[in-house]
Parts: structure tokens; C-alpha cells; sequence
């Protein structure tokens, strides 16, 4: 009986101590699952709204891109990110702003705002070990810009889906984009291929030229979708009809107005014609100027449709002509000098062998594009920017794609960091 009551009472005490040895490990195992979570779960919290903030901020950046040019002149931008703080329970002290980024991939860029949120979580268990309460924070980058485009082919299987033959070949500060899946999706075989901003191809490459001057050409990209999906047509009811004929100019002086033409717009020959600024819609024929035409048409968009009249045209500038076009400056169509129906494969050529400057976008995501350069390089710009189905450039001079100031508005608002 006296050794049985011996070993429980030393039983017990052992016990008592080991408890007492584990009762700090037990209780930050505890305060590592409770505060743990709950932090993580801040954590998330903190980031989503941070995210939020930044994309905030990036959508303002964008809506005043064309007084501001990414620059948050009057603080709205500073002011969007802080009310979507404020909005989740963080109060504007715990924000900071700034315009462009202090830190990270995108420090100094215009355009981009970088948000970080500080914010503190009360600890429970882990306060008795710790002492302190947790510190929570989280950064997130946005961007707000116009899309920076400058030529995406969208066919998704085609050889030679962006094919470079000419002799020089220039595309002036913008991506270059083949969605084709081909192991030849791109093919140059031009004396120089300047482009000094990223080239994607979904597919391969075949380079046979002498010279490349380009940035690192990355190859197995995903492809990316039509950024201008959303583009409205223009609205052809309450278009006022300037032609209920195919226009034919030929041999004279005309001034033409937006509206639409049914039959399409022809100029040949020596004529010198002149396009008020606004909308041109082309219900069938087409847009064709060829001979020794000279155009002129500044603030102007042509639009290629359908007519269940007359039989769709394609877009053609040719001839020995002088063709000039610039885009809107402000609407819908900001940017764009031309505009096909979606649906329509009728081709677009560029081939005179005047002097020729289009300096709008040229979107027509079911057609094949000619360019053909018989100048200098950046005598001739064979258009802005194109989204279309495939491209070619040909030709013994250069090929010049430039959209300088008047991009398409087009946003490019995410967040990047």
C-alpha cells in the first residue's frame, strides 16, 4: 500500500512539471493556428484592397491620359485609391499614394501608381508570448494607359501570319504581336527589321534577312485576344446618306463629308480631293484611290461594311497619288483611320508608289493587309497600328508603322504588381 501511494504522488508532480515544461509550447501552438489564420486572412483582406485601390487609382490615370499623360496633376487619382481604403474599413491614414511608384519594376514610369496600405491585427494568444500586436501590410502597382498596340495578327494558325519581304521595315515604339501557332508564324526576310519594342509569337520564327535590329523575340506566348472587341460600328441610321450611288471622283477638285456612301468611294485619275473630318461609311464598293489622285483627309475614319445592294469593296491605295490621312483627335474613333466589319475578309492594300501618310490604327480583324514601301524609311507611314488577321510588307523601300500622339482610347488599365 506504501509504495503504490508513493509511485501515484511521484506520477502526479511528474506530470505537473511536464505540463508546465509544454504549457509555452502548447499555447504558441495555439497562437499559431488563431492569430496565424487570422492574419492570413488580413492579409488577404489587406491585398484585395490594395489591388483595388491601384486599379482605382489606374482607371483615373487612364480617364485623364490625354490632359495628364499618366500624371496625377490634380491628386483625383491619389483620391480614387484612398476612397476605396477608406471604403474597406481602413482609414486614409494607413494609405500611401504614389504617383508613379517609388519602388519596384515601374519606379518613376508615368501612368502606373503604386499603393500601399499599413494596418495592424490585435493579437490574442500571441500577445502573451510576443508581447506586441501583429503588423499587416500590402503593395500593389496599377496601371492606367492607353493599350499600347502596335501590330497584332490575330489568324491563329497561318504560315507566315506577319511575313517581312521588305527591303526595310520600321515599327516605331510598339509591340509586335503573331497569335499563329505555326512554327513559322513569323517570316522576315528584310535587309533591316528595326523594332526596338517587344516581339510575341505564339508560334516560330523564320529569319533569313541580313540584319535584325530588334528587341529579344519571345516565342510559345499565349495568344492574346482582340483588344478592340468592344469597338462600336458606327451608327449608319442616323448617318446622314452623302451618296445613294458608288462615288466616283475622277479628274476634279471635290470636298467630301462624313456620312454614308452606298456603293462606296472611288478617286482615280488626277483629281484632288479633300475629306471634311468625321465618319466615312462605305455600305459596299469599298475605298479605293488610285491614278495620280492626290487625298487629303485629316480627322477623318473610313469605315468598310456590307450592302445588301451593292457587293463589299476593299480598302486600296495605290497609284503614283499622294495620300494623306490622319485620325480623330477626340470620340468613338479616336485614333482609327480605318475600320472593317469584323466579318468581312475583303482585303486592305497600302502599295502606291506616291508618297503615302496614314497615320490612324487600321482595324479589320477577318482581313489580309499588303503593305508595299517604295520610299525611303519614314517618308512613307503605311498606318499607326494594325489589328487585323495577317500582314504582309513588300516592296524596295521602306515600311514605316508609326501612331505617334493619337493613340485609339483604348484603355490598358490593370493591376501589374
Amino acid at each position: 500500500m506504501f509504495l503504490k501511494n508513493s509511485l501515484s504522488r511521484r506520477r502526479t508532480g511528474a506530470v505537473l512539471v511536464k505540463v508546465a515544461i509544454c504549457l509555452p509550447v502548447l499555447i504558441g501552438i495555439l497562437a499559431l493556428n488563431l492569430d496565424g489564420g487570422r492574419m492570413y486572412d488580413e492579409r488577404r483582406r489587406l491585398q484585395s484592397t490594395a489591388d483595388a485601390a491601384a486599379l482605382a487609382a489606374g482607371a483615373d490615370l487612364y480617364e485623364n491620359y490625354w490632359d495628364n499623360k499618366g500624371k496625377d496633376v490634380y491628386g483625383t487619382a491619389r483620391t480614387a485609391a484612398e476612397k476605396i481604403a477608406v471604403a474597406n474599413g481602413y482609414p486614409a491614414s494607413a494609405v500611401t499614394v504614389n504617383i508613379p511608384p517609388q519602388s519596384g519594376t515601374y519606379t518613376g514610369l508615368p501612368g502606373h501608381a503604386e499603393v500601399l496600405i499599413d494596418a495592424t491585427l490585435q493579437a490574442s494568444f500571441g500577445r502573451a508570448i510576443t508581447g506586441a500586436n501583429m503588423p499587416v501590410s500590402a503593395r500593389a502597382v496599377g496601371k492606367g494607359e492607353p493599350l499600347k498596340f502596335g501590330i497584332i495578327t490575330l489568324n491563329p494558325s497561318m504560315s507566315g501570319a506577319f511575313t517581312n519581304n521588305a527591303l526595310v521595315f520600321a515599327l516605331v515604339g510598339r509591340p509586335l504581336i503573331v497569335n499563329s501557332s505555326s512554327p513559322q508564324a513569323l517570316k522576315s526576310s528584310s535587309l533591316v527589321m528595326l523594332s526596338l519594342n517587344r516581339i510575341d509569337v505564339t508560334g516560330g520564327v523564320s529569319n533569313t534577312g541580313l540584319l535584325s535590329l530588334t528587341m529579344k523575340v519571345r516565342t510559345g506566348v499565349r495568344p492574346t485576344l482582340d483588344p478592340l472587341a468592344f469597338l462600336p460600328i458606327p451608327d449608319t441610321a442616323s448617318a446622314p446618306v452623302r451618296s445613294p450611288t458608288p462615288k466616283v471622283v475622277n479628274g476634279l477638285v471635290a470636298t467630301l463629308q462624313p456620312g454614308v456612301y452606298k456603293g462606296g468611294i472611288k478617286i482615280k485619275g488626277v483629281s484632288t480631293v479633300v475629306m471634311a473630318p468625321g465618319v466615312y461609311i462605305m455600305e459596299g464598293g469599298g475605298f479605293q484611290v488610285e491614278g495620280l489622285a492626290t487625298v487629303l483627309g485629316l480627322g477623318t475614319m473610313v469605315y468598310n461594311t456590307t450592302s445588301p445592294t451593292y457587293a463589299s469593296g476593299p480598302i486600296a491605295v495605290s497609284g503614283l497619288g499622294k495620300v494623306v490621312m490622319t485620325a480623330p483627335l477626340s470620340g468613338t474613333y479616336q485614333g482609327f483611320n480605318f475600320f472593317q466589319n469584323r466579318g468581312l475578309a475583303q482585303p486592305i492594300s497600302l502599295t502606291g508608289l506616291g508618297l503615302t501618310t496614314i497615320t490612324g490604327a487600321i482595324y479589320a480583324r477577318s482581313a489580309h493587309v499588303d503593305l508595299n514601301g517604295s520610299v525611303a524609311i519614314g517618308l512613307d507611314i503605311l498606318g499607326g497600328a494594325y489589328v487585323v488577321d495577317s500582314l504582309t510588307s513588300s516592296g524596295i523601300g521602306g515600311v514605316t508603322i508609326d501612331l505617334k500622339e493619337n493613340p485609339p482610347r483604348v484603355p490598358d488599365v490593370r493591376v501589374v504588381e
